[in-house]
């Protein structure tokens, strides 16, 4: 059974769905940041956000209406899992807007990742979750597409990168940031952090750092987070700290310790992503450099919000360095502009388009009905 629900009158009451075992609001991951995040945002904005973690449909259908009966549901705010299609079929049943949050195309990582699944029922129950969301947010073009192929109405599909709190990520944190504190407070720093994953391209960041060291440069590698880091150690002695992860609230002091974020995915994976590290880098004034791929050449602007290389072009991203290491001019006024784009990006804005598409959802159900 649900837990009392403390209902206020004029207050919009929105259940926050997520059926994915992996993914709570107490876990550390970025996509556990992201949900946490969205649930405050909405709190923020004055509307009762209750947080509904149940990744069996039966029990998932229970809680919900034990909700519903206590009064009445404004908004279902669901983060896409594959193939469930409960809280659709609930939403559709009485009526409740239903604004589905789309990350990444399940389908096509189950197959990838692994091993598959069976497709056939999984996208029989995308479909109708697909075509009961009254506004489908996605947080790139790709996934946008991927959405629509698997049932989305395309005029109910919306892209929107991820947001970050622009409370605790902002040029004002760089005053208290760890610089200073791990190595000299005048060096350049090159930044890395998050959990590894394979498709980061480590290697090559690591290269790039190297020939900058074999040059002169007066650089440093902060690298904050959790993986192997394979050969960091190889690097000179007191030109690089390695820190463990860190928890979120934690994390801006970090970054904004950094004056470069060089992206190094590889070209041959997909990137239909939406990094949290980059906006919430951006937005502390850390100038971000990243591969022309999917929606990254969008969010930055070369030369005006970031540089953009070729994917996979060490040389290219090399020259982006070394540019910004020379001229602190032109980098000091990436990074503000860089930080005015980021701060544009909050999760409050995000929920308030959701709000908006509950509304006209709300709206054209009642002319529908005279």
């Amino acid at each position: 059974m649900s837990a009392e629900l403390n209902r206020a009158d004029d207050q919009a009451v929105v259940l926050s769905v997520n059926q994915d075992p992996g993914i709570g609001p107490g876990r550390t991951k970025g996509a556990a940041v992201h949900l946490r995040s969205m649930r405050e945002a909405f709190a923020g904005l004055g509307a009762t956000c209750i947080g509904i973690d149940e990744p069996e449909s039966d029990s998932l259908t229970e809680t919900l209406a034990d909700y519903l009966k206590q009064g009445p549901i404004d908004l279902i705010y669901e983060r896409y899992a594959l193939g469930k299609s409960a809280t659709a079929r609930f939403a559709a049943e009485h009526g409740i807007p239903l604004v589905l949050e789309v990350n990444a195309p399940l389908s096509e990582e189950q197959d990838r990742w692994r091993g598959g699944s069976d497709e056939t029922e999984d996208a029989s129950h995308d479909a109708f979750v697909m075509r009961t969301a009254c506004k489908v947010i996605s947080v790139s073009s790709d996934v946008a597409r991927y959405a629509i192929l698997r049932g989305a109405d395309a005029d109910r599909v919306q892209v929107l990168p991820n947001g970050i709190d622009v409370d605790r990520f902002n040029p004002g944190i760089r005053v208290n940031s760890v610089r200073g504190s791990f190595f000299p407070a005048d060096r350049f720093v090159i930044g890395f952090h998050g959990r590894l994953r394979p498709w980061h391209g480590f290697d090559m960041l690591l290269a790039v750092v190297r020939k900058l060291l074999e040059q002169g440069r007066n650089i440093h590698l902060l690298v904050v987070g959790e993986g192997e880091f394979e050969g960091l150690d190889q690097l000179p002695g007191g030109r690089y700290s390695r820190l463990g992860w860190q928890a979120h609230h934690d994390v801006p002091k970090f970054v904004a310790a950094f004056d470069a974020l060089p992206l190094t995915y590889h070209a041959d994976l997909p990137c239909y992503f939406s990094p949290l590290k980059l906006m919430e880098a951006m937005a502390c004034g850390v100038v971000p450099l990243v591969p022309d791929l999917g929606d990254l050449a969008t969010v930055v602007k070369h030369r005006e919000t970031g540089l953009v290389y070729r994917a996979d072009d060490q040389d290219q991203l090399l020259r982006g360095l070394e540019l910004l290491i020379e001229d602190k001019t032109m980098r000091d006024e990436i990074a503000h502009r860089a930080a005015l784009k980021a701060g544009h990006h909050s999760w409050k804005k995000i929920a308030s388009v959701v709000f908006d598409s509950a509304a006209e959802y709300v709206a054209a159900r009642g002319s529908s009905r005279h």
